[in-house]
């Protein structure tokens, strides 16, 4: 008789452990677009410094700074290999998100259609509900909002 009751328990903990494992998915599922700017928001600290200072003097809203998100990379069955993607900062302007990447002399930014996609697409994917990539220059003074839009085949 103990086995049927060792079964029983079994059985309720597999379910209890499915009933979570579904729950957690719906809730990540219906969370809003900006809930994973909020957690970015919470997980950079801000450092006052002249690109702060200035990107507030253009207006921006600076919420928080110098992000670094993780990937994983498989070529065919071969194993993950880590790698990151950086920005510099998130920044609000009437109540719209921004990204921004400050523009480096060691690493310039190509300003063709193919060569801004090759270098901020992946922003853009990851975070849909930003308004735009913002590629800024204090030295040079300039600030560039980049957008991207799927175009129809068509069209």
């Amino acid at each position: 008789m103990s086995q049927i009751g060792d079964w029983f328990v079994f059985l309720v903990v597999i379910l209890l452990l499915l009933w979570w494992l579904w729950f957690q998915f719906a809730r990540w599922l219906h969370a809003p677009p900006s809930l994973r700017l909020r957690r970015l928001m919470q997980d950079g600290s801000v450092e006052r410094d002249e690109q702060v200072e200035w990107l507030e003097a253009c207006g921006y809203e600076v919420l928080s700074g110098k992000h670094r998100i993780p990937l994983g990379v498989a070529v065919d069955e071969g194993p993950m290999q880590a790698t990151r993607l950086y920005f510099d900062y998130l920044v609000q302007k009437e109540e719209l998100y921004y990204l921004v990447k400050m523009d480096r002399a060691r690493k310039p930014i190509e300003w063709t259609a193919s060569g801004l996609r090759e270098r901020l697409l992946a922003y853009a994917l990851l975070f849909p509900e930003c308004e735009g990539i913002i590629i800024a220059d204090p030295k040079g003074q300039s600030i560039h909002t980049v957008r991207f839009k799927v175009e129809d085949e068509d069209g």
